[in-house]
């Protein structure tokens, strides 16, 4: 019961981050929404506001904005097919941002309010028994060069790199490590291991540091993760359109309240994670040139620019419509599959 409670929660706050962008950036550029729903099916929920409609309804699989004038022809004034083509491609575009957004928002809370991994050449951990315990280095200690060469350069994901070639590279020699405890600085001398499971020398330490960030640095970081995840999210999605690469591994509803799931149970931290790597694909998925989808209309806008007039609304409207039947298809299938493994 918590996941599914969990599960939507998380669905509803980014549906509504979703349709949030297009409603808000509609009403900045003068475009009146007759609907503002979370969900689709029948309303289980209303509220007439002076100018808008605002509903949730039955089935927690998405949402809409309904503008006057976007799907038929309409005489008035401000109707979305009469607004130029900047405003409404601001208003398509504002949806999958508001999602970006949202995953800034998380990533920001997470910063700020819970101990994150950083990479470091400091020892967040000693393995029991292992050489580096033997030899006396403790969590804390902060190395920073191995054999005279320095590997604490700034770059602390190449300094851990650096440090882990020099230690493959020197075998199971006699090792010089110079390293900072509590301002002083210390030498000692110690011989590694071999690892036959990892087949490489270790001397039994992991690298690393948990930092809790303030509010701005955590903004900062947030800006920074999220144009990272975004990019690699791009890259698998072109690897699964154009590859094929991944396609066993696509779930629908079922799959990702599962999943939920498992996050529920690991704690709040593997929570909001999820939330952020599911608007973050929301937003992604939105932006392909699909029928139905935000990219498929602002393609749509990108044809009605070079033609130098619109398309027959209800083209369009048969368009889209045939874009909708097939994602819902789609749907279908995955959710099939996903119901299926539960037995498998």
């Amino acid at each position: 019961m918590v996941t599914v409670i969990t599960a939507l929660i998380l669905f509803g706050i980014i549906v509504l981050a979703h349709e949030l962008g297009h409603f808000l950036s509609a009403n900045l550029v003068g475009i009146p929404a007759e609907e503002f729903a979370i969900g689709m099916g029948p309303k289980i929920y209303q509220h007439e506001g002076k100018k808008t409609i605002f509903s949730i309804r039955a089935l927690p699989i998405g949402g809409f904005v309904r503008f006057i004038g976007e799907e038929e022809q309409s005489d008035d004034a401000r109707a979305f097919h009469k607004a130029s083509i900047w405003k409404r491609f601001l208003v398509i575009l504002s949806g999958p941002l508001m999602n970006f957004m949202l995953a800034v928002l998380l990533l920001t809370i997470f910063f700020a309010c819970f101990d994150t991994y950083q990479p470091s050449t400091k020892i967040l951990e000693v393995v029991d028994g292992s050489p580096a315990m033997v030899a006396g280095l403790e969590p804390g200690d902060k190395i920073t060069s191995v054999n005279n060469i320095t590997i604490n350069q700034g770059d602390e994901n190449k300094g851990v790199e650096i440090f882990k070639d020099i230690i493959s590279r020197e075998g199971n020699n006699p090792i010089n490590i110079v390293y900072t405890r509590e301002g002083q600085t210390k030498t000692l001398e110690l011989k590694p291991e071999y690892s036959p499971e990892r087949q490489t020398y270790e001397i039994g330490i992991v690298f690393g540091e948990l930092r809790r960030y303030s509010i701005f640095p955590s903004i900062k970081l947030a800006f920074m993760q999220t144009g990272k995840l975004i990019i690699i999210m791009i890259q698998l999605v072109g690897s699964l359109i154009f590859k094929g690469q991944g396609l066993r591994e696509v779930v629908g509803p079922v799959g990702i309240i599962g999943e939920i799931g498992k996050a529920v149970r690991s704690g709040i931290q593997d929570v909001i994670n999820f939330a952020i790597v599911i608007t973050l694909n929301l937003g992604i998925m939105n932006l392909i040139p699909f029928p139905a989808l935000d990219g498929g209309k602002l393609a749509l806008l990108a044809v009605e620019g070079l033609r130098g007039r619109p398309m027959d609304p209800k083209k369009e409207g048969y368009i889209h419509f045939v874009g909708f039947v097939l994602l819902m298809l789609l749907m279908v299938i995955v959710t099939f599959k996903d119901v299926t493994s539960l037995w498998s």
